[in-house]
């Protein structure tokens, strides 16, 4: 168990170098690419940033090259393992994380000069708060927002946006409870409940499908679930990039 929690520390280790520079997911992102190829585009990326050098450019390519064979490997442990961390294996995990962290710091502050290594930590902090912000928006302005985005690719009149409205609401109070129930369990769910958590969100799936149904015009509900269709398929080649 400790091994598997070492690769995990070097995992989040190399996701927080990766995340290094204000970088938002675009289309190329979103590629199949294998690991040297995304090892490059990351470099690219920080030698624009943070004008490297020649010398900067090898050094940090293979950081990022270290780093990133560590990343595969975990991804491998994680596969293999099939056991859930005890509390004080999660005190351990943080720990070493911090360190992971310090060390990776350290060894980039070792390659910049002071005026890149002051930008890269700037760079770093400005994309560790546009991950809080996006990450800690309220369940209200999230529906606000989905709400928001449907009518205006459904074009929703005031009546639908007003039945669209109650359903989302509806709809986030139910995964609210859902999260809040399984954070108060304190323990992970066995097989069995696991199925039956999947037997009632397809429920669930299917009783919202028939609400926004009823609620749209044959031609919006075509649209929109051509539009669910094709997140579905955008949801799918991003966790196939990642693996």
């Amino acid at each position: 168990m400790k091994k598997v929690f070492i690769a995990a520390l070097l995992f989040v280790g190399m996701i927080s170098f990766a995340q290094d520079v204000n970088q938002k997911p675009t289309r190329d992102q979103r590629e199949k690419l294998t690991p040297e190829q995304r090892n490059e585009k990351h470099l690219q990326k920080l030698t624009a940033d943070l004008n490297l050098d020649k010398k900067q450019q090898e050094q940090v390519k293979q950081l990022i090259a270290e780093r990133s064979a560590k990343v595969e490997k975990f991804k491998q442990t994680r596969k293999d393992s099939k056991t859930t961390p005890t509390p004080e294996e999660k005190v351990a995990f943080k720990k070493q994380m911090d360190a992971e962290k310090e060390a990776n710091d350290a060894k980039m502050k070792s390659i910049l000069n002071a005026d890149q290594y002051k930008k890269w930590t700037a760079l770093k902090e400005e994309r560790k708060h546009d991950h809080i912000g996006r990450d800690h928006k309220s369940p209200e302005e999230r529906n606000k927002e989905h709400l928001q985005k449907l009518t205006t690719d459904l074009n929703l009149n005031a009546d639908q946006q007003k039945q669209v409205s109650e359903l989302l609401s509806d709809r986030s109070t139910k995964m609210a409870m859902l999260k809040k129930s399984r954070k108060d369990s304190g323990v992970p769910p066995t097989d069995a409940e696991k199925k039956a958590m999947k037997k009632q969100m397809e429920e669930d799936h299917k009783a919202y499908d028939a609400k926004m149904k009823s609620i749209l015009t044959a031609d919006q509900y075509t649209k929109w679930t051509a539009i669910k269709k094709e997140h579905k398929n955008k949801m799918k080649e991003h966790r196939k990039d990642k693996k």
